[in-house]
């Protein structure tokens, strides 16, 4: 117990650089709170590139926290967050990262799940900002080309999002490949919008990368994302943020994000649909008649 209240004082100092103003500081609190032990399995250099600083800015955020070097401050700052997600996990009956152990049975590996969602259900409701999404609504119905921006999982589920769009006559376009995407992107200007789905709000790579030119060009950015610090979030015209429970690197898949996210992308075409319910209602029904009169009759419903 005297080893963990030593080692408190490491997440409180993170804590408090985390309320600062932005800079690389703030940046590294910011990372370190999200990730948490997370950190156990990173190298000092990833650490730095994550939290898009450098390896002397984590050494100097050490010793601003009042030690030696950075191996003493991130051997407390475990310590305390190991004992800190413990508690989380009690509370919320499930750990967001590895939900369940080596020989679960079914039954125990489908109530971790489900706890997950429940709990991905309150963070999104009593985190995401209202007046944020009703804006990106109306950014997404004013626009006259409209693009979804991820990779991997949040590509999938950007997807399903522009397919919902589109039986209510919004065409959303997903490209997939960095060429694809770089097409895309050049034909973008003001009037346009992109939507970004990120989980760390990295903008190093494709097709992210091409968010900073967009936004000169005067295309709103709308940014589904784990943080409000992050260089997408910092960046975007609105962002639809979640609480940040996640691992990056050590869990066992996306279960607790990728519930946030589809949630967030539910909400965004939901607010869209209410605002123009009418007219939604009519294009929905419209799109999914005119494809079942054509289809064969064992082919089923589009909801099927």
């Amino acid at each position: 117990m005297s080893e963990f209240i030593d080692a408190n004082r490491a997440i409180t100092y993170a804590q408090e650089a985390s309320l600062g103003l932005p800079g690389s500081i703030k940046q590294v609190a910011d990372f370190l709170l999200a990730e948490g032990t997370g950190i156990t399995q990173m190298t000092m250099a990833q650490i730095a590139a994550r939290a898009y600083t450098s390896k002397p800015t984590l050494v100097r955020f050490a010793k601003q926290a009042g030690y030696a070097g950075w191996k003493d401050y991130r051997h407390d700052f475990i310590v305390a967050m190991t004992e800190l997600e413990a508690a989380r996990t009690r509370e919320a009956e499930v750990d967001v990262n590895t939900p369940f152990g080596a020989g679960a049975t079914s039954d125990e590996v489908i109530t971790s799940l489900a706890r997950i969602q429940q709990l991905a259900a309150a963070e999104v409701v009593e985190t995401l900002d209202r007046d944020a999404l009703a804006r990106a609504a109306d950014i997404l119905l004013s626009s006259h080309d409209l693009v979804h921006f991820g990779v991997m999982h949040n590509y999938l589920w950007g997807k399903v999002f522009a397919s919902n769009l589109s039986l209510i006559g919004l065409l959303c376009r997903t490209p997939q490949s960095e060429t694809e995407a770089a097409a895309v992107a050049s034909h973008l200007s003001r009037g346009d919008s992109v939507i970004v789905t990120s989980y760390s709000g990295g903008l190093a790579h494709v097709p992210m990368a091409f968010v900073p030119a967009l936004k000169e060009r005067g295309v709103s950015i709308v940014a589904v994302t784990n943080s409000h610090h992050s260089p997408l979030a910092l960046i975007a015209d609105e962002v639809l943020a979640y609480a940040p429970h996640e691992h990056f690197h050590a869990k066992i898949a996306d279960f607790y994000s990728g519930a946030c996210t589809q949630l967030i992308l539910n909400s965004l075409y939901a607010a869209c649909y209410a605002r123009r319910f009418e007219v939604s209602r009519t294009s929905r029904r419209g799109v999914i008649e005119g494809v079942t009169a054509v289809a064969p009759a064992d082919f089923g419903h589009m909801d099927d």
